[in-house]
């Protein structure tokens, strides 16, 4: 199974875009070949301006760094 064909539509990845000095946290609107739309959740203050007020992000596959289960602990 390749990449794409993991990402699951309604999971919640780890994305760092290229042009975004952080990485944010978002959960999987559509995948479209290997465009990704991402619904953003949390996100660095650096990269505010890069986020647009319906928060969905276009974002390559490549740019998926790794899914967000419930086995992280945030304190």
């Amino acid at each position: 199974m390749n990449q794409v064909e993991a990402i699951q539509v309604g999971q919640r990845y780890k994305v760092q875009p290229r042009y975004f000095h952080r990485p944010f946290i978002g959960k999987v609107k559509n995948v479209s070949g290997s465009n990704i739309v991402f619904e953003v959740e949390n996100y660095e203050f650096v990269d505010q301006k890069k986020i647009e007020a319906s928060r969905l992000i276009n974002v390559d596959v490549t740019d998926v760094k790794h899914p967000m289960n419930n086995s992280y602990f945030f304190s």
